[in-house]
This record gives C-alpha cells, structure tokens and sequence, in this order.
C-alpha cells in the first residue's frame, strides 16, 4: 500500500478507465470547429440560480450579484480588471513600516557596494603597472 492510499480512501466503483482516457485523449477541437463559436451574451441569470444555489447549494445573493456584474459588463467593450472583482485589503502599519524598513536596507546596500566598488576602482588606478 502507498503512502496515498493510507491518505485518500478511492472509492471501489471509480472510473479509471475513463479518467485515464479523459487525460490521454481529451477532446480537443480546433479553434475555428462551429463547437468553438463562442457569443458574449447576458447571462441566463436564472439557469444559474438554478445549477448554484439549488445544486450546487451556493448563495442565491451572491450568485445574483455575480450575474449582475457579467449583464452589466456585457454592455461594455472593456474586460473588467481582476480588482473590480476583490476589495483590496489595507496594509497594516506595521506591514507599511516593514516594507519602508526593506526598502531603506536595500538602498543602503546599494550605496555601501556602490562605495565599494569606487574604493576598488581607485586602489586598482593607484597601483603601478608592471610593465611601464
């Protein structure tokens, strides 16, 4: 017995054949295939209700919101950006002051190999050439 049959039990009636089939030949079409003749419509908010909340047992609130967003974005030209989707969650004046703190370091770096490298120019100048 592996290690991941002691963790995942896989139950006894489980397709193998064709999840193995489903991996090796999946079923790819080509772009310009009438299958792949994709239209940007309004959503059909209420087969969606239907699969999420009544299958799927999502929140009928939240999938409502959601195909409020996809009509209203249907009427545009413009792909929505990712941040319309999330609220951005404020840094904490700690984690500002970590990041100052990293960023200062950093230039002080820069500015110590900046001086090093400037020392080593000179002392490399300074020295006598062998063959002069």
């Amino acid at each position: 017995m592996r290690a991941n049959e002691k963790k995942y039990s896989i139950p006894d009636d489980w397709p193998f054949a064709d999840a193995r089939a489903l991996f090796l030949e999946p079923d790819v079409r080509p772009a310009d295939a009438p299958e792949c003749d994709f239209k940007w419509e309004a959503p059909d908010v209420e087969g969606l209700v239907k699969f999420l909340v009544e299958e799927k047992h999502f929140n009928e609130d939240h999938v409502r919101t959601g195909a409020a967003k996809l009509d209203k974005n249907v009427k545009t030209a413009q792909q929505s950006r990712l941040e319309g989707f999330f609220k951005p969650i404020e840094k904490t004046a700690e984690e500002k002051a970590n990041l100052k703190r990293k960023a200062e370091q950093k230039h002080d770096e820069k500015k110590k190999k900046q001086k090093q490298n400037a020392k080593e120019k000179k002392q490399a100048k300074a020295k006598p050439r062998a063959g002069a």
